[in-house]
């Protein structure tokens, strides 16, 4: 007796090899998408500690300021650092400017070795242009 035969090749490693890029790619994509929706600031602060939690903020208005220790402080504004620190964040507010000035919210991300003389000035600058004025810092779950 007679067996028919597949006259079709034999795709099954093709279709593993495919799968298996497929799920590797996928992967790639579940790892590295997160990495560019999470917003990333400057760099590292490690604020102090607070008892309080930050309200909501409109971020079309807002603007995220990392303070880093140092001689000269360095400013970044979002993920830029600020060429001139606290003399160059004075022209980033003057740019802020508008006809609203207190609905713009400031954000500042300030290490906890920042010394607190430059928290004072930073805010003052930020107060001085009639924006609003907030500090970041590590949630105390105590």
């Amino acid at each position: 007796m007679h067996v028919p035969h597949d006259r079709l090749p034999d795709r099954g490693p093709v279709i593993v090899i495919v799968a298996v890029l497929s799920l590797l790619l996928v992967l790639c994509v579940l790892v590295l998408l997160p990495n560019h929706i999470v917003p990333r600031y400057g760099m590292l602060a490690r604020p102090s500690e607070s008892h309080f939690v930050m309200g909501a903020y409109d971020r079309a208005t807002g603007h995220v300021v990392s303070v880093a220790p140092g001689d000269t402080p360095r400013v970044y504004v979002e993920s830029k650092e600020i060429p001139g620190g606290l003399q160059g964040f004075e022209e980033c507010l003057r740019q802020w400017d508008c006809d609203t000035p207190s609905r713009v919210r400031v954000l500042l991300v300030v290490d906890a070795a920042v010394p607190a003389g430059v928290m004072q000035q930073l805010t003052d600058m930020v107060l001085s242009h009639g924006f609003s004025c907030g500090f970041s810092g590590i949630p105390n779950h105590e």
